[in-house]
């Protein structure tokens, strides 16, 4: 007599030797769905990882833009102070300034005052 596994799709001599193939067979399924699942885990972690440290770096630029912002603030009372005292303010432009944000500043300072 043949016994046929509907598990492992095969068939076998004795019951026992059924039985034992198909409790190796659940064995090697938990095993592959417990590494799927630390896969998983790990997976979902790295992204949290990733995200956190997203989050951390745009609070830092974030942070750097507002002291910007309040530098350029602190730029421009300055400069409408020294121009209300002494008239314009003359600068020239190099071109070595880096910083696009004065570039536009110059350009414009004869518009605003």
């Amino acid at each position: 007599m043949k016994i046929m596994s509907e598990k492992t799709g095969k068939e076998y001599k004795s019951v026992e030797e059924c039985l034992a193939a198909e409790k190796e067979y659940d064995k090697a399924l938990a095993e592959k769905k417990a590494a799927e699942e630390k896969a998983l885990a790990v997976a979902k972690q790295q992204k949290e990882v990733a995200i956190a440290e997203r989050k951390a770096f745009a609070e830092k630029v974030e942070d750097k833009r507002q002291a910007l912002i309040k530098a350029q603030q602190e730029y421009r009372d300055e400069l409408a102070a020294f121009c209300n005292k002494y008239g314009a303010y003359h600068v020239t432009l190099k071109p070595g300034d880096k910083s696009i944000f004065e570039l536009f500043d110059h350009l414009f300072d004869g518009f605003w005052i």
